[in-house]
C-alpha cells in the first residue's frame, strides 16, 4: 500500500504546495498525478521529491513493496551516468540495450535528450542533430531536462556559425541557472554549467569560462558529486596557459582532473592530459 497521505501531509505540514515542491524535479501534473490517482513517476523523481519533504522512499513505500521500475528505465539511467562520467564506449553500448518500440512517454524523452547531447557534443554530427530537433517536444522534459535541452542548443548553433542564436540562449540559461536554489545531484546541473562554461572558452573569454568553471567546480563539490568535474579543471588548465598561473597549481589541477578522468572512465579527457605532458 502506497502512503500517499503521509507525502501529502509532510507536504502541507511544511507550507509546499504542489508547484514549489515539483521546482527543478518534474511537472506539477506528474505530481498531481501521484497525489490523487497513486501513478507513482520514476524512481529518480520519487527520490528527488521525498528528499526535499525530508521523507525517505520506505516512508512512502511499505518495505516488501518496490517501486517497479521498466528494463528501458533502467537502461536509461544507466546510460545517463554513462554520459555525464564521458565512457562513450559504455554508454553507447547502452543506448543499443534500449527497447526503441516499447519506451514510455518519460523514457522517450530522455532516451532523445541523451541522443541529442552525444551528437551535438561528442559526436559534432549536425545532420543526425537536425533530424533528430525535429522529433522532439520539449515541453514533455522536466524544468532540468529543457535547461540541458538549451545548453546543448548553444553549442548546436555555435558549430552551424548561429553566433546570434547561441549567445541569445547562452544568456538565458545562464540567468535561470543563477535561479536555482535547489540542490540538484542528478549531474544536469553540472552538465549545464560545464556546457556554458566550454562555450565561454569556445568564443576564447577566458575571464568568463575561469569564471564558470570555478562556480561549476563549487557547485559539484556542493553537491557531493563528480560529473564534468575534469571538464572544468581542464578548462581552468587551458585559460592557466594564457594567464600563465603558478606551476605547482596548474599540476595540481592536472592531478585533479587525471585522478577523477581515471574514475570515470573519461578516456577523451586521460589522451588530452597524456598529450599535455608529452608537448611539456
Amino acid at each position: 500500500m502506497i502512503n500517499v497521505e503521509k507525502f501529502i501531509h509532510t507536504r502541507k505540514r511544511l507550507k509546499m504546495s504542489q508547484m514549489s515542491l515539483c521546482i527543478n524535479i518534474c511537472t506539477q501534473a506528474t505530481l498531481s498525478k501521484f497525489e490523487k490517482h497513486r501513478q507513482v513517476p520514476a524512481v529518480d523523481i520519487m527520490i528527488l521529491l521525498c528528499e526535499r519533504l525530508g521523507l525517505t522512499l520506505n516512508d512512502i513505500f511499505p518495505i516488501h513493496v518496490t517501486l517497479k521500475t521498466t528494463s528501458n528505465e533502467q537502461v536509461l539511467a544507466l546510460a545517463m551516468k554513462a554520459l555525464f562520467y564521458q565512457n562513450l564506449v559504455k554508454y553507447h553500448q547502452l543506448m543499443t540495450q534500449v527497447d526503441i518500440d516499447n519506451l514510455l512517454d518519460s523514457e522517450q524523452s530522455t532516451y532523445q535528450l541523451l541522443q541529442y547531447f552525444s551528437l551535438v557534443f561528442f559526436q559534432k554530427n549536425d545532420v543526425k542533430a537536425t533530424k533528430l530537433l525535429k522529433k522532439i517536444d520539449v515541453s514533455q522534459f522536466s524544468q532540468l531536462q529543457q535547461l540541458l535541452f538549451y545548453a546543448i542548443t548553444i553549442h548546436y548553433y555555435y558549430q552551424q556559425g548561429f553566433f546570434d542564436k547561441a549567445e541569445k540562449i547562452f544568456n538565458d540559461v545562464w540567468r535561470h541557472q543563477q535561479n536555482i536554489t535547489v540542490a540538484d545531484r542528478s549531474g544536469f546541473q553540472a552538465a549545464i554549467i560545464y556546457l556554458l562554461a566550454q562555450y565561454q572558452m569556445s568564443l576564447k573569454n577566458y575571464k568568463y569560462a575561469m569564471m564558470l568553471a570555478t562556480y561549476g567546480i563549487n557547485f559539484i563539490n556542493d553537491s557531493d558529486g563528480t560529473y564534468f568535474l575534469e571538464n572544468l579543471f581542464w578548462l581552468l588548465i587551458e585559460a592557466s596557459d594564457i594567464w600563465h598561473n603558478q606551476h605547482f597549481i596548474v599540476n595540481e589541477m592536472i592531478n585533479n582532473a587525471r585522478m577523477i578522468a581515471k574514475f570515470h572512465k573519461n578516456e577523451s579527457m586521460l589522451n588530452k592530459i597524456n598529450q599535455r605532458k608529452k608537448d611539456i
